[in-house]
């Protein structure tokens, strides 16, 4: 296991939450080690997954599947967040207020809440006094990486940001005549998501979950990685999910992100292939892609996790050095 400690964080959101939500739930990463700068990565899941996705326990090989740990274990600060509605996160009195910008509002105010408390006495016990970031990155997987991309769009939360598992192009395949009708209208879509999302889920957060299945091939260790995935399974945030599959619903704010971008995709992904990507983000002027050969979307639990970890590891070094 990688020498790297967590600790629980509650972050209080009720200033800016929808009525019901009063605190974000988060884990913090320290490794035993930590560099007199270090980056500080704030790591959002994707849809139906707690933050627990970036730290799955597998059959006591925690650090072979938990990005968070093994990206903890260069030296860096790293934080998984629940967002409101998932996890350990409180729930609001109606899930149909979550619309992805109101859940990147309280993103937002988590993670300022976050940067706050750095380097104070609250996390002191962290052993993290005085220690003061030198760049925020923004990771995100799949509906977790549009969340990140509202986030930076209408907040600058973050000096660089990582988007696995993600493209504007959504699910053209799933959706039916109706819901086609917006797409590449992402004002209309916005006007009636709540509706689209009633019609399609019925319920503002059903429960989810997630397996292996083309990531590894099924044997004792995919048994024990589903097993992982149940344990991080959650609600899905269903209106950021009707978002995620509607071609250009979130092109106005990815119009906007002109910082450094790093997009991965699995070879298999449902987010689509390489060359979707770049016209996604025309404002940006350093945009790094990588595949991950083989690999579905559930990049953390793929037989190569670690080429992709260790890639966004160095670019986000190399960008912010």
């Amino acid at each position: 296991m990688l020498a790297v400690r967590r600790t629980g964080v509650s972050v209080d959101v009720s200033a800016v939450a929808p009525a019901g939500c009063q605190r974000i739930a988060a884990d913090l990463f320290v490794p035993h080690s930590v560099r007199s700068t270090p980056l500080l990565w704030v790591c959002i899941p994707g849809g139906g997954m707690s933050r627990q996705y970036f730290d799955l326990d597998v059959a006591g090989q925690n650090g072979t599947f938990s990005m968070a740990r093994h990206l903890a274990a260069g030296g860096d600060l790293v934080v998984t967040v629940d967002p409101p509605g998932v996890g350990g996160s409180d729930t609001p009195d109606d899930g149909y207020t979550l619309t992805p910008r109101v859940v990147a509002d309280v993103l937002a105010a988590a993670v300022d809440g976050l940067r706050a408390e750095l380097g104070s006495d609250g996390l002191a016990a962290a052993g993290l006094s005085g220690v003061v970031p030198r760049a925020m990155v923004g990771l995100g997987h799949s509906a977790g990486a549009l969340l990140v991309a509202f986030q930076q769009a209408h907040h600058d939360s973050y000096d660089v940001v990582a988007l696995f598992g993600f493209s504007a192009s959504g699910l053209p395949g799933v959706l039916d005549e109706d819901e086609l009708r917006y797409a590449g209208r992402p004002e209309w879509f916005s006007e009636d998501v709540k509706n689209l999302t009633r019609a399609r889920f019925g319920n503002p957060l059903p429960e989810w979950s997630s397996t292996s299945t083309g990531e590894i091939e099924p044997d004792a260790l995919a048994t024990q990685v589903d097993t992982a995935l149940a344990a991080a399974s959650s609600r899905l945030l269903a209106l950021v999910g009707m978002t995620a599959i509607v071609p250009g619903s979130v092109q106005p704010e990815l119009d906007e992100l002109r910082i450094p971008i790093f997009a991965a995709l699995g070879e298999h992904d449902l987010g689509g292939t390489l060359d979707v990507l770049p016209g996604g983000f025309p404002a940006c002027g350093d945009l790094t892609l990588f595949l991950l050969e083989g690999a579905g979307h559930n990049h953390n639990v793929a037989v190569n996790r670690r080429l992709l970890w260790d890639r966004v590891a160095r670019w986000a070094t190399s960008v912010t050095s």
